[in-house]
């Protein structure tokens, strides 16, 4: 089966290799050391300064998000969510249920996030902004800078879920004052999912994450940051998926990280020049390098989606909600070549002509 999928993705032969070998004891300096380079590397990828703090999370994304929740906002704050999608709902859903104060830029099918939509909230007392930077259930990519300057110029801290926008776009957490970046292990990085990663600049740090009283013991936040000091986790980390996560950063570090992007890059113009020829139409709005969605004039989705599964292999990201019918959502990331894109336009166009 080959994935075309944003998360897990297509998992490069030198990642597969590692994935398949015995899973070390980790408390151990050697295993320390691979976690410090990791936490070097991540930082020089994240273009964040050293003095930043990442937490190492065995969890999902969304549990990643939660955390974030818990240990960098209060009960004092009064936030706002761009609600784009499946994610910046659930950004929303995990505020209501700890009973924070949050209101949302809910945007429709098709709506980019515009100044307009931002400059309605200023000067109205909001305190942190969260958003999903590249909204994976629609594939929207927001404008970083558009945020950014708005959170400045309101005195907001700002919390980016840039799971699948990171090592799939260009990201620069410090130069947008980004205040709390949460990435995972399945996306840009191209490994097995079960590790999520939340780095933290120093302002939030200092002002937030050391002082709130977190009600838990998994996700406390500072019993992580002492122990990742040693190169360690105070818990069982995902080790595998570790020693995953190393080989892939070695490997983007022997390629370089610009060379990187721009194969995804690459990717992403190649196929959506070839999809353009077929019956069917993307999104207007910014698009990630990460995935294209696809439109189909006819509700035909989740036949096509089955077709390219069960008679080609292959398979390629659904979508749920009121778009399931009409949309999928095809990823260039991962070690699929133009090749692979070449043969799954083809396969498509194949199954698009028993519905004219």
């Amino acid at each position: 089966m080959k994935l075309f999928t944003v998360g897990p993705t297509e998992m490069y032969d030198e990642i597969k290799f590692v994935g398949g070998r015995q899973v070390p004891y980790f408390r151990t300096k050697e295993f320390s050391d691979v976690m410090l380079s990791i936490d070097c590397l991540l930082k020089k990828y994240l273009h964040t300064s050293r003095e930043s703090k990442i937490i190492y999370l065995t969890a999902s994304g969304t549990g990643a998000m939660e955390a974030t929740v818990m240990n960098c906002l209060n009960n004092k704050d009064k936030i706002l969510i761009i609600n784009g999608g499946t994610f910046g709902e659930r950004f929303k859903k995990i505020c209501d249920s700890y009973s924070l104060n949050s209101s949302e830029i809910k945007l429709g099918t098709n709506e980019a996030l515009t100044e307009t939509h931002l400059s309605r909230y200023d000067n109205c007392g909001f305190s942190v902004l969260l958003v999903n930077l590249h909204e994976t259930s629609t594939g929207q990519l927001y404008d970083i800078k558009m945020i950014s300057k708005f959170c400045k110029k309101n005195n907001m801290y700002l919390i980016v879920d840039a799971i699948s926008t990171f090592l799939c776009d260009a990201y620069h957490m410090d130069e947008n004052d980004i205040d709390v970046t949460i990435i995972s292990s399945q996306k840009g990085l191209c490994v097995a999912p079960g590790m999520s990663m939340v780095a933290i600049n120093s302002r939030i740090l200092k002002e937030r994450v050391m002082n709130n009283n977190v009600k838990s013991v998994y996700f406390d936040f500072n019993n992580y940051i002492s122990n990742i000091e040693r190169g360690q986790t105070p818990f069982t980390p995902a080790v595998g998926i570790c020693m995953q996560i190393y080989q892939a950063l070695k490997m983007i570090d022997k390629l370089g990280l610009e060379i990187y992007l721009e194969t995804i890059e690459k990717k992403a113009i190649d196929f959506r020049a070839r999809i353009g020829k077929l019956p069917l139409t993307i999104p207007k709005y910014p698009l990630s390098n990460a995935i294209t969605p696809i439109i189909f004039k006819k509700p035909i989705a989740i036949d096509i989606f089955e077709s390219l599964k069960n008679e080609y292999d292959m398979m390629v990201n659904p979508t749920g909600g009121v778009n399931e019918d009409y949309i999928l959502r095809i990823a260039h990331i991962g070690s699929n070549d133009f090749e692979d894109q070449k043969k799954l336009v083809e396969c498509i166009r194949k199954i698009l002509v028993r519905y004219e």
